[in-house]
């Protein structure tokens, strides 16, 4: 989206909000100001119902005195303190008592005798709102004084002694009381209705600032642009919301990153499993090879054998010695093979033990002195004494070996040999290096394959099937520990790393 439309969509989200907020506090005060109307007449209505009703019950209860006399001023206190208006009709339907009337009235229990003239009698009529009746004989109902206007909310109750009991409320007066309830409440919500509105659109202005500011970082993660980061705000939720839109940020433009470097190591997977499979062809054809042979030189072997056994003794003796050595270059070569298998699955368990490495060494220059000396051969351990490293010697011996004589098999020119090692801290790199010439740039990395030899010969005269340097790669892949080769500028240098371990002589 442009910048155009983004500043024009600024305005818009603050009013869409303000106007959303406005409506809703508007309907829920419009609510409150009709359920208001609705119910403070009947709050009224119920608060003097109320009053009236106990107005009753303690003139009711004023018939049980055992003191009658003060009955008649103990109607004025009740008639002051609820304000409240009182007639008392005698079971006959006869007028005992009324607050309008002045003279002397009688008191419990009522005959005909104690009425007072009928002219005393609210004669007010009742209006159209609805008598409320109880199932104890009482009853409610709304009267109008004709002459003055006024209405009056009338509690009707029969007392235990058979007399009827009335006692008149002023209607008018609540009914004010309402109205001025009424107007309060109605200028309050809308006093709270400017006031909400103003904090409402003073906060939004603070709210959707932010927001808009995290829309547009948002927009270029989106475009996968991490470049910009959202600020920080002073409203607690908007600054969490700003730190996880920077931390999603973040985690995706390292997830981004990590997918991209696995893509190139995918494809470099993808290179080495070609290479492997081309390996793979090159393993099979070279252990073909190297089986094909011994089989058909046993088999021919085997038939001559078959001839010369009767007729000629020696040359079946000879006969015999070929197979034999021709079945020990397979039995030797089954081992090695199964030798790789072993390390590469995981399944020899290391003997880890302390050993010195330049004794490791020395035991193989003295147990190949011999051929050592007839091929002219110069020999140097340059190995500090105090090296001790840790490990499974016996199977390290295999590399110490195997580098060895792969030295003896190529060293040319000086005819030198020497083995030496170096400190790097938690591991000794030990170097092999013979003279002679360098290793072609295009097989160094492919030496330590399987049946791989860089002369491409496949020569049975010095018995090497090309499994030795494979061997070694197993070895130290075993232990976790690198191994290599380097071209030298009169040589060529083979190198392994193995752990350091505990010097004695050193503490």
């Amino acid at each position: 989206m442009s910048r155009k439309k983004i500043r024009k969509n600024k305005p818009t989200i603050n009013r869409k909000l303000n106007r959303s907020i406005s409506i809703i506090v508007l309907i829920f005060l419009v609510g409150i100001i009709y359920a208001s109307y609705k119910s403070i007449d009947i709050i009224y209505m119920l608060n003097a119902g109320v009053i009236s009703w106990q107005g009753a019950d303690e003139v009711d209860a004023l018939y049980s005195s055992t003191n009658l006399d003060d009955f008649t001023k103990n109607l004025d206190n009740i008639e002051q303190t609820h304000e409240v208006k009182i007639e008392i009709f005698n079971k006959n339907g006869n007028l005992v008592y009324s607050t309008a009337y002045n003279g002397v009235q009688g008191s419990p229990p009522y005959d005909d005798a104690d009425a007072i003239p009928d002219e005393y009698i609210r004669h007010y009529t009742t209006t159209d709102i609805d008598t409320y009746n109880t199932n104890n004989g009482y009853h409610f109902e709304t009267q109008r004084d004709e002459e003055t206007g006024i209405d009056y909310l009338v509690f009707v109750k029969t007392a235990a002694s058979g007399d009827t009991i009335k006692v008149y409320k002023q209607k008018s007066a609540f009914d004010q009381s309402a109205k001025l309830a009424f107007i309060f409440i109605s200028v309050l919500c809308t006093v709270s209705l400017f006031a909400i509105m103003l904090t409402t659109f003073t906060y939004l202005r603070k709210f959707t600032k932010p927001l808009i500011k995290m829309n547009n970082v948002t927009k270029r993660i989106a475009n996968l642009d991490f470049s910009q980061k959202c600020p920080p705000s002073n409203v607690l939720e908007i600054s969490q919301l700003a730190e996880s839109i920077n931390e999603m940020s973040d985690s995706l433009e390292n997830s981004l990153i990590d997918i991209r470097n696995k893509n190139e190591k995918l494809q470099k997977d993808i290179e080495n499993e070609r290479t492997i499979d081309q390996l793979r062809e090159v393993f099979i054809s070279g252990i073909s090879h190297e089986l094909k042979t011994p089989i058909a030189i046993i088999q021919g072997y085997a038939e001559g054998l078959e001839y010369y056994l009767d007729n000629d003794p020696e040359m079946a003796k000879k006969y015999c010695r070929t197979i034999i050595d021709e079945t020990g270059r397979m039995n030797d070569l089954t081992m090695k093979l199964l030798d790789i298998t072993k390390y590469e699955s995981g399944a020899y368990q290391l003997m880890y033990e302390n050993f010195n490495l330049k004794q490791l060494i020395g035991e193989w220059f003295d147990r190949n002195s011999k051929i050592l000396k007839d091929k002219g051969i110069s020999t140097s351990n340059e190995i500090n004494a105090d090296y001790i490293a840790r490990g499974d010697s016996f199977i390290l011996s295999t590399v110490v070996n195997n580098y060895l004589s792969n030295a003896v098999s190529h060293v040319s020119g000086e005819n030198i040999i020497t083995a030496s090692a170096e400190d790097f801290g938690d591991k000794y790199r030990v170097y092999i290096y013979n003279t002679g010439e360098n290793i072609a740039e295009r097989d160094i990395d492919k030496i330590w394959n399987s049946f791989y030899r860089a002369d491409k010969s496949l020569s049975r005269s010095q018995g090497r099937f090309g499994l030795g340097l494979a061997i070694v790669a197993a070895i130290q892949k075993l232990h976790g520990h690198d191994y290599g080769v380097e071209n030298m500028p009169d040589g060529v240098r083979f190198w392994f790393d193995v752990s350091k371990g505990e010097n004695k002589t050193n503490e």
